[in-house]
C-alpha cells in the first residue's frame, strides 16, 4: 500500500492555509493543512491540522502537528485504523 500525496501545496480557504491531498493506491484518504501565522515584529509559526476524506467531504480530525510528516501519517494511520 503506497502512500502518496500531491507535490504542491494548493491554497487553502483562507489567506493562512494550504492544502495537499493524499491518496492510498489512489483513493482519496484526506489532505493536509499547513497553517501559518505572521504577526508584524513576530516570527512566523505553522502546523499542520489533517482533515478525512468522508462521504464526498473533508471531515476536520482533532489536534496539531509540528511537521507534515507527523501530520500525513495521522492520514494514512486514521484510515487503517477506522
Amino acid at each position: 500500500m503506497s502512500i502518496t500525496y500531491d507535490e504542491e501545496w494548493k491554497p487553502g480557504s483562507d489567506k493562512h492555509s494550504s492544502v495537499r491531498q493524499v491518496y492510498r493506491d489512489g483513493k482519496r484518504l484526506g489532505r493536509v493543512r499547513s497553517w501559518k501565522a505572521e504577526d508584524p515584529g513576530e516570527l512566523t509559526g505553522e502546523w499542520f491540522t489533517i482533515e478525512r476524506w468522508e462521504k464526498g467531504l473533508h471531515v476536520p480530525q482533532e489536534g496539531m502537528y509540528v511537521d507534515f510528516q507527523e501530520a500525513l501519517e495521522r492520514v494514512a494511520l486514521y484510515n487503517v485504523t477506522h
